[in-house]
């Protein structure tokens, strides 16, 4: 029965690897040689009968070098889809919450418009990922379409070299950035977060992650006003006397327009909207990123076993605090903790703004407008002043305060 079974697992790792190298939308992504070893033997006769120079052997590949990176760059591509094909046939199930260190209101239950929860539930989203299948399986074809030719470029090179070179990294890193561009608000927020981690990447890929920080492209502002009007539940009017005509900033998951509160006082806030449809969007992208790392932890297995990262952990983390970032309520809640404490343990230097909680929902955050630049964008001599303030205000939250 053993032997039964592996036989039947080979099989079908190779029927969809062949699915795989011939499938119309994928081919072109597999590195291949033009050339077969005869049409390179009738090149070579004609240079010679040509009286042409041979190539010293330094500057030009030899034919089985040649022939042994093709058939690298095949086994490459056959590795990538047998891992795929492996994913494929398992259940996926949504991140576990029970091995998170992000704090939920478990107490919550309460369902959006299209039966996501509003409080990450492991349960309910993996019940919206069995009514969405039809949606899940397009949106991982076009995943696919975007990751099959970078992993198959990377694993060529790990099979080539036995690592990824330094010259090849810059290439890799723009082909990266701009695939996270195109596959959305989800993609871009989790290069966002590694664009800070030189732990992690190497500084050319963080320059290009960077890039991130200010590529969102915002939706328009008319979608955004009936965002306000529709969680306020009245005309805009009502309650600000203005409102920027174009958002201030943009990011992936929402962005920020300056207005005037009707308080009578036309007190500077900053109005922060969510994105129309992110919650569904994330949902779907959950899935596939959960796939996406099972894939990419299997490739890494194979050939990088010295690599001891779990991948796939790191993605449920990350997740679920993802989804609960959209929950503008939550995020509140925990500014207006943020400030008093600070103000409690008489933090001098930093400022959190008030936040306005009876204009804030689910999808909409008010809170007080304050003026400032970047840090990238500040001198070495600010950085140097503020760096022990922010220092302090870190480490009273760490050591002093806690989880309470």
């Amino acid at each position: 029965m053993k032997i039964a079974t592996v036989l039947l697992g080979l099989a079908s790792i190779s029927s969809s690897a062949v699915a795989f190298s011939s499938s119309p939308t994928l081919q072109g992504t597999i590195p291949r040689h033009g050339l077969s070893a005869s049409t390179m033997d009738d090149v070579d006769k004609t240079k010679k009968k040509n009286g042409e120079k041979e190539p010293a052997p330094k500057e030009m590949m030899s034919l089985g070098d040649r022939m042994a990176n093709s058939g690298m760059a095949s086994a490459a591509a056959m590795a990538t889809a047998a891992v795929n094909a492996a994913v494929s046939m398992k259940s996926l199930e949504a991140p576990d919450v029970g091995k998170s260190y992000i704090s939920l209101d478990k107490t919550q239950k309460e369902l959006d418009e299209e039966g996501l929860p509003l409080v990450y539930d492991k349960d309910l989203i993996q019940q919206y990922w069995s009514k969405e299948r039809g949606a899940l399986n397009k949106r991982w074809g076009y995943f696919v379409g975007k990751a099959v030719p970078f992993l198959t470029k990377m694993t060529t090179l790990f099979i080539r070299d036995g690592k990824i070179s330094d010259s090849e990294i810059p290439a890799l890193s723009r082909k990266a950035r701009e695939d996270l561009q195109d596959l959305g608000p989800t993609f871009i927020k989790a290069g966002q977060m590694m664009s800070v981690r030189p732990d992690v990447l190497p500084q050319p890929t963080l320059d290009e992650l960077t890039k991130l920080q200010d590529s969102v492209v915002p939706f328009d502002t008319t979608v955004a006003v009936q965002q306000i009007e529709k969680e306020l539940g009245g005309p805009l009017g009502q309650f600000f006397t203005s409102i920027s005509e174009e958002p201030v900033a943009a990011a992936s998951l929402a962005q920020v327009y300056l207005a005037t509160l009707n308080d009578g006082n036309n007190t500077r806030v900053a109005v922060k909207v969510q994105r129309p449809s992110v919650l569904a969007t994330v949902s779907k992208d959950l899935y596939v990123l959960r796939r996406a790392a099972e894939v990419f932890q299997g490739l890494v297995e194979r050939f990088a076993p010295q690599q001891r990262t779990n991948y796939v952990a790191l993605l449920n983390e990350w997740s679920i605090g993802f989804y609960t970032e959209l929950d503008f309520n939550n995020e509140a809640r925990n500014q207006q903790k943020l400030r008093d404490m600070l103000r409690e343990k008489k933090i001098k230097g930093v400022t959190v703004p008030k936040v306005y909680p009876e204009l804030c929902t689910r999808r909409l955050l008010v809170s007080e407008w304050i003026d400032g630049k970047k840090l990238s964008d500040a001198t070495r001599e600010e950085i140097n002043h503020v760096t022990p303030l922010a220092q302090e205000a870190f480490l009273t939250q760490l050591f002093e305060v806690g989880c309470t």
